[in-house]
């Protein structure tokens, strides 16, 4: 039975396949797949997301797409909505 592979795995096997092809790779950062694992863990969409974090989604899209990284207070915050959700959520009434 094939088991589906995670959106990371994914990701991983299309840069091999890339690699193969002679493209670069694409590098990903620690901070980056936090922010795609706790929003997706949330099941928020982007907006979403940007809303509960008070942030603007353009932010939020440049963290996701590797273009800027989080600094140290956005990480913790995005730690916190990993793990206790409903705070952030009660900020943002």
């Amino acid at each position: 039975m094939a088991k589906k592979m995670s959106d990371a795995g994914q990701a991983l096997s299309d840069d091999v396949l890339g690699i193969n092809a002679g493209m670069p790779a694409k590098i990903w950062f620690p901070e980056q797949l936090l922010v795609i694992a706790v929003r997706k863990q949330l099941q928020k969409s982007q907006p979403g997301f940007a809303k509960l974090l008070g942030i603007p989604v353009g932010t939020l899209r440049d963290w996701e797409q590797g273009r800027k990284q989080p600094d140290s207070a956005a990480v913790t915050l995005i730690k916190v909505a990993q793990s206790h959700p409903e705070v952030l959520a009660n900020l943002a009434t």
